[in-house]
């Protein structure tokens, strides 16, 4: 797993760590310190689970417990939740397929069946013989009544699994879509939306806001990394709650938030990123206990319009210049990246 927090962040999760494993017996490596990273971050509740409990039952961990937790928790956990799915999947595939199999050959044996009694219906027969004839294909209806009623409840049950496991699926395969901190994507999600866009209609009409918050390391270094986790959460509830339909909000960096607008004229990306810029601006984050705030958070949002073949990076670039002019001009501000700029960009790597 790939870890996303600062390394202001990971050196706080450091020092809360290091009390915690240096109470217990295993040496100070780099498998025990994963453990303990994910459980202070909050990556990884059952690992949280496990930890928790031994350290209130005050049984420390050995190295061999270090090695077991880091092989169960760490190492195989994506691969295993993915492998354990797809296995599910293809069973329940082969499953569906070998009850067709069997309902199919039980059919074949009754039309083999019926064109048996079929030919002896074509004889002269006393009553005692078509009373037989007439018991045996009741008989063989009921059989494939059974047959069918079977067939449909095995193909029911296995189509509601096949949709909980295939929600599983894509759930599993999201999550690496994530920003765990803030819920919104993380860069690779938003590199995702962009592809879908570009297959559909492309790139060109879509407005990107890319927005930094104001001075991020002072509010760090003067609140701590709670408030500060808090400040980045607090900006990407502004930005769900600014976006609608297709448009696509991540956390694009440390600091930096991206919003993707399909379909929109600069003018109306220019507005929402004023009024996510203004939202932002009133809001007041506080300590759990309510005793200290950060002050006014504020950000930089620079805007760019996607010209026509113009790629993701090249908007990035420009967006990024953009948010970069409006910090140059005083900071808590909205700037428009031109679209000459694109024009010229284009033409440059045509």
């Amino acid at each position: 797993m790939r870890y996303s927090e600062s390394r202001d962040r990971s050196i706080e999760i450091l020092r809360q760590a290091l009390p915690l494993m240096s109470r217990q017996r295993a040496a100070f490596h780099p498998l025990s310190f994963t453990l303990w990273y994910e459980h202070i971050a909050g990556l990884n509740p059952e690992l949280t689970r496990i930890l928790e409990a031994r350290m209130a039952s005050s049984v420390s961990l050995t190295d061999d417990d270090v090695q077991r937790l880091y092989a169960q928790h760490i190492v195989a956990r994506d691969v295993k939740v993915l492998e354990a799915l797809q296995q599910r999947l293809r069973a329940l595939l082969e499953e569906t397929a070998q009850n067709t199999a069997t309902a199919s050959a039980e059919a074949a044996q009754f039309d083999r069946s019926l064109q048996d009694h079929a030919g002896k219906l074509a004889q002269n027969l006393d009553h005692a013989a078509l009373r037989d004839i007439i018991g045996d294909l009741m008989q063989d209806a009921q059989h494939m009544r059974s047959v069918a009623f079977e067939l449909s409840r095995k193909l029911e049950t296995s189509t509601r699994e096949v949709s909980v496991l295939s929600e599983s699926l894509q759930r599993t395969q999201s999550e690496a879509l994530l920003d765990p901190l803030t819920g919104l994507k993380n860069r690779r999600g938003l590199e995702c939306a962009v592809e879908d866009f570009v297959r559909e209609s492309g790139l060109a009409g879509c407005a990107l806001l890319l927005a930094d918050i104001d001075d991020f390391k002072s509010i760090n270094e003067t609140f701590g990394h709670v408030l500060g986790d808090k400040v980045l959460r607090s900006v990407a509830h502004v930005l769900r709650a600014a976006i609608k339909g297709r448009d696509v909000a991540a956390r694009f960096g440390r600091d930096q938030f991206a919003v993707l607008l399909p379909h929109t004229m600069a003018t109306g990306g220019a507005a929402l990123a004023e009024q996510i810029r203004a939202m932002v601006a009133r809001g007041r984050i506080h300590r759990a206990d309510g005793r200290e705030s950060v002050g006014e958070v504020t950000l930089s949002v620079g805007v760019a319009m996607a010209g026509p073949g113009e790629s993701l990076e090249s908007l990035i670039d420009r967006a990024d210049a953009a948010m970069r002019a409006a910090k140059r001009a005083g900071r808590n501000q909205v700037s428009l990246a031109s679209d000459e700029e694109a024009t010229g960009r284009i033409a440059q790597s045509a």
